[in-house]
């Protein structure tokens, strides 16, 4: 009988042996089929025999669900699903589910980004490459006492907050759709902004969550605050944080995510002394990676199974599986 297909896109990403180490299982109950194609005959070919999708460097759009008759859900291989029509998978009956194994590193991130710009590690590294002793005028501050305000108190959020809450820090959190309990205090946006001296993002990017910090919104900032992002570039207007960092209207930014992936060599922040900037590549550790692996394997199974994943994302999905025989598995 045949075996159950996964299709796998960016095939670039596979180093040789990476699926052989990670993904025995589905080596041995799948047809893994691996594919640099982004649009034409050839993807749609792949497509009409997929039963489950693994989207990476992918947008998995409306048209692209549509050309997949067979298919039953799509595992992404991270946290984030905005590369994924989700309204259109759940009116298709499609599972979507994500594999969040990197909440441990983006929140370790997120406080190494707070530490380097509370004690202005770049100015420190650029003084000893000069061989500049230090002065009167060079210091940093610390965590202690400050006051955090973390914007979407997801798993990433919340285990920021308790990391902070280690420092010493006050946590504040804004979130309409989670309760932070006994780890921070909750308020609006605006009197998160207004409070914090660091302001950390953690949302997913949607139609809602796109650009939610803006002009106004850094108005509101102290100017000896720094801003945090380690979610999604498109939660901030970039437009409008290079101009409050030229303005001094805030002190400050760490970012490891940008609206345009990856930055581009003209992008005035990374020419900004007091901008740490890195390219979407601060939650690459080893132990992520394989938990990610892990997650996105199990997802896989528990479909071809047809059990709803762990992580389900679009749980009110009236499964086509449900209605269907399961798909072969042996």
């Amino acid at each position: 009988m045949a075996r159950p297909v996964v299709l796998l896109t960016g095939k670039e990403y596979y180093q040789p042996g990476w699926i052989e180490e990670h993904w025995p299982l589905l080596l041995e109950r799948c047809d893994l089929r691996l594919t640099d194609e982004r649009s034409g005959p050839a993807l749609e070919a792949l497509l009409a025999e997929a039963d489950v999708i693994l989207p990476r460097r992918f947008k998995t759009t409306r048209q692209v669900l549509e050309a997949a008759p067979r298919l039953r859900g799509i595992v992404t291989p991270g946290v984030g699903v905005e590369t994924v029509d989700v309204a259109a998978a759940t009116e298709l009956g499609i599972v979507l589910a994500n594999s969040p194994g990197n909440i441990i590193t983006v929140a370790e991130s997120t406080i190494l980004l707070m530490l380097a710009l509370a004690k202005d590690l770049v100015g420190w590294m650029q003084a000893a490459r000069e061989s500049r002793a230090p002065d009167s005028g060079m210091h940093g501050i610390e965590l202690y006492q400050k006051t955090l305000g973390v914007v979407g108190f997801g798993r990433i959020g919340r285990y920021a907050a308790g990391l902070a809450r280690a420092f010493g820090m006050t946590v504040l959190a804004y979130d309409p759709y989670a309760d932070p309990g006994d780890l921070a205090e909750r308020v609006s946006l605006d009197e998160l902004l207004r409070r914090s001296d660091f302001v950390s993002v953690h949302v997913v990017l949607t139609p809602e969550t796109r650009h939610m910090i803006g002009a106004e919104q850094l108005k509101l900032m102290k100017p000896t605050a720094c801003l945090i992002n380690t979610s999604r570039g498109g939660a901030i207007d970039e437009a409008a944080l290079i101009e409050a960092l030229r303005a001094g209207t805030i002190a400050g930014a760490g970012l490891d995510v940008f609206e345009v992936e990856p930055p581009e060599r003209d992008n005035p922040l990374l020419a900004m002394p007091n901008v740490i900037g890195t390219p979407h590549g601060l939650s690459h550790a080893e132990e992520s990676f394989r938990r990610c692996a892990d997650l996105a394997q199990q997802s896989i199974l528990s479909l071809i199974e047809g059990r709803l994943p762990e992580y389900t994302v679009n749980r009110s999905v009236q499964w086509r599986a449900l209605q269907e025989a399961p798909i072969p598995s042996t």
